[in-house]
């Protein structure tokens, strides 16, 4: 239910809110439709990444079996978070679809984009699964770190209207590609020249290699309580 509520309450919040403010959104005539579009690409990165990184913690008990492995934990909960996003874009973008019906959608920028985002949200849980066990400092300080992403990754704004050079400092964040190679699924007319794929694929890559590096060189460790 809360899968489904979060993103639901969070674009329905900045529709009241920007629509208050301006006539019309940086794109196209929907701030629904507009905030959804950068709203849900940010929330499967987030989201996968919250989850990932509490695979280990929440089936410790399971641990005690010599058969389960900790990448079993990780795997499972990956594909869980998989299942569970899948559902909640078809309820969020059909039921938008009925509301505010949109031109018509290229696919392939949006299911790229999906994948591209849920496995960096992946590489960086399983980093992660190891970092918050090895140090609760550091989760805390990642808590604090993590809380801007939001207001500058795109969700909000279009990159073309940040000035430079504060642009170029901004397309060092891999969401802000993601959220705007999402975006260009759903208006024909965006061109997002600035999305570097190669970019955040490499990255999501690098993480989700190093990171079951970190857990295979870890894995007795992790087994232990914190």
């Amino acid at each position: 239910m809360w899968a489904v509520l979060d993103p639901v309450l969070t674009i329905s919040i900045l529709t009241i809110v920007f629509s208050a403010i301006a006539r019309v959104p940086p794109l196209g005539r929907s701030f629904a439709l507009f905030f959804a579009t950068g709203y849900v690409a940010f929330y499967i990165y987030r989201s996968t990444t919250e989850q990932v990184c509490k695979a280990v913690e929440a089936n410790r008990a399971l641990l005690n079996y010599p058969v389960v492995q900790i990448y079993d934990a990780i795997i499972a909960r990956f594909f869980l978070q998989a299942a569970t996003l899948f559902v909640v874009f078809i309820l969020m973008f059909g039921t938008l679809y009925l509301i505010v019906p949109f031109e018509k959608i290229d696919l392939e920028p949006i299911l790229i984009a999906s994948m591209i985002s849920i496995s960096l949200g992946a590489g960086v849980g399983i980093c992660n699964v190891v970092w918050f066990h090895m140090s609760s400092t550091y989760e805390q300080i990642w808590g604090i770190i993590n809380r801007p992403l939001f207001i500058i990754s795109g969700v909000f704004f279009l990159p073309e209207s940040i000035p430079h050079p504060y642009r170029e400092w901004l397309l060092w964040n891999p969401l802000v590609h993601v959220i705007g190679y999402f975006r260009s699924g759903f208006y024909p007319t965006y061109r997002a020249n600035y999305v570097d794929l190669p970019y955040v694929i490499g990255l999501s890559v690098f993480c989700i290699v190093f990171g079951l590096f970190m857990v295979w060189l870890r894995e007795a460790k992790l087994r232990e309580p914190k």
